[in-house]
């Protein structure tokens, strides 16, 4: 199988990419980076996402991870709207006239709260005034034109929303790297109440689920479909912290403040939308 993959010196990419090219898939990686890694079965593809690549009439399905946006607390609306609706329509309009019909649009659970919304040029201007929304409106929008699209073009389309996914080279600001950083050097870590649930799922369980997605003959046969991927196990991120600082045994404190937390939702996955992965427990996912 060929698999055009944005987003390919990301996050989880950068994962994807590795499992997947080593299981014998033939991957098509749109970078930046103009110097990568020399990897078996992997064509780098150095330019902009929405670039009229020719290897997407060689690709069987393509794989949308590429974003902007989404690990910064209050994105710049300009630069996500610009990216994650405009560029990635672009994509997906090239994919469709090369003959690319199969799509894995990767997402975030946070737009879940958008889906009765009648996207319109008013709601997009609201939404400029609501920059702690910015990224899960903007990705909102995108999932949501690539919807009717698929159903007016009988593309097979598969909305992929991920939730908390941490581990493997995380960035080092986030909860799972900060709370093994501060753990193993005996600090305090002073973190918010943290009630809010959600799905928290290892780096590697997510690659092995998005590998499985990939293939068109699993699962149901009416297209467009959304699923939510992850574990189905709900973890408050202040029982998910707890976990990690009890095997990590310090001698120092995790301690529970009155921190303002802009996002206070809880993103649970639905089990109807379920498209179920591996669960890892926390406590396993590093050696202390």
């Amino acid at each position: 199988m060929n698999i055009f993959v944005t987003g390919s010196n990301g996050y989880s990419g950068t994962e994807f990419v590795k499992k997947a090219s080593s299981k014998g898939y033939k991957i098509f990686a749109v970078t930046r980076k103009k110097k990568n890694k020399k990897l078996k079965n992997v064509k780098w593809l150095v330019g902009p996402i929405e670039k009229t690549w020719k290897e997407l009439e060689k690709s069987d399905v393509l794989l949308h991870l590429a974003t902007v946006g989404g690990y910064e607390r209050f994105p710049n609306f300009k630069d996500c709207y610009n990216f994650n609706y405009v560029k990635s329509k672009k994509l997906i309009l090239n994919a469709y006239f090369a003959g690319c019909k199969k799509w894995i649009i990767v997402t975030t659970k946070k737009e879940k709260q958008f889906k009765k919304f009648n996207f319109n040029s008013k709601l997009i201007n609201q939404y400029k005034k609501k920059p702690d929304l910015t990224y899960a409106f903007s990705k909102a929008l995108f999932s949501n034109y690539c919807l009717n699209f698929s159903k007016k073009n009988e593309i097979k389309c598969r909305i992929i929303r991920l939730f908390h996914v941490y581990g493997g080279k995380e960035k080092k600001t986030r909860l799972w790297p900060s709370l093994i950083r501060k753990g193993t050097t005996n600090q305090d870590f002073i973190m918010s109440p943290g009630n809010q649930k959600t799905d928290f799922n290892f780096i590697k369980d997510v690659v092995d689920g998005l590998i499985k997605v990939t293939n068109f003959r699993k699962t149901h046969k009416m297209y467009p479909q959304v699923w939510d991927l992850g574990s189905g196990k709900n973890l408050s991120v202040r029982k998910f912290a707890q976990i990690i600082w009890k095997k990590l045994k310090p001698t120092s404190k995790l301690v529970f403040s009155k921190k303002k937390v802009f996002d206070k939702s809880n993103y649970r996955i639905s089990k109807k939308q379920l498209w179920k992965i591996n669960y890892t427990d926390p406590s396993k996912t590093f050696r202390n």
